[in-house]
């Protein structure tokens, strides 16, 4: 999680705009265009998105709980709706209790599919699980191998795109970070076997009328 008020407090600006700087977190003390990737900000509890869409005149995009479609693929986050906004600073930002993600469709479609679908699962993990950036990226893991649009490849890309972004007082250097993504992936993946292998043990075993016990 980052939060940098970066000299905004006091000033009259608009909700949508002090959401924006809020969620860039310390991209005005970094190279803004590599800091600012999956950044949320607990200020967001006072931004509804009915004021967010409001203060975006007209350039947001409200998208109905399971409507978005990203790389054509359609993503869910439970009963969250998103919006789209051309104009927000970073690829997609999480307000957890108003209870929406932000995603920005420019900056989107210049990354590779999985990566879309990391970013976004990243995002509903910070609504399902808080502000933690490890448990965010662990969540998002966790599902893309469970869907199955995360491989082996995917997740080169994944810290490829990771390793882009510098550390701050918060956060480890890209690299860092995906050192230890690489890490909760290999475990997920063994976990993720497993579980396949014994489901499929199980299924053949009802076939053959075997009663099979749970331990």
């Amino acid at each position: 999680m980052c939060i940098s008020h970066c000299g905004c407090e006091g000033e009259d600006m608009s909700v949508a705009k002090l959401a924006r700087i809020l969620s860039i977190g310390f991209a005005c003390i970094l190279v803004p265009s590599l800091s600012r990737a999956q950044s949320v900000s607990p200020y967001s509890d006072n931004v509804t998105i009915k004021q967010y869409l409001r203060e975006a005149g007209g350039i947001a995009k409200y998208v109905a709980p399971g409507r978005l479609r990203l790389a054509g693929r359609r993503v869910l986050c439970g009963k969250r709706p998103s919006v789209l906004d051309p104009e927000f600073d970073t690829w997609a930002g999480a307000y957890t209790k108003a209870g929406f993600i932000i995603v920005n469709p420019i900056y989107m479609r210049q990354e590779p599919k999985v990566v879309q679908l990391y970013i976004y699962a990243h995002e509903c993990g910070h609504q399902f699980r808080g502000f933690d950036e490890d448990t965010a990226d662990a969540f998002a893991i966790r599902r893309g191998v469970r869907q199955g649009w995360l491989k082996k490849r995917g997740m080169r890309q994944v810290c490829v795109f990771i390793s882009r972004v510098p550390g701050d007082a918060e956060h480890p250097a890209g690299p860092v970070r995906c050192r230890r993504m690489m890490k909760v992936y290999k475990t997920i993946v063994v976990r993720h076997n497993k579980a396949v292998v014994r489901k499929k043990k199980i299924r053949r075993a009802r076939r053959r009328g075997v009663v099979v016990g749970s331990r």
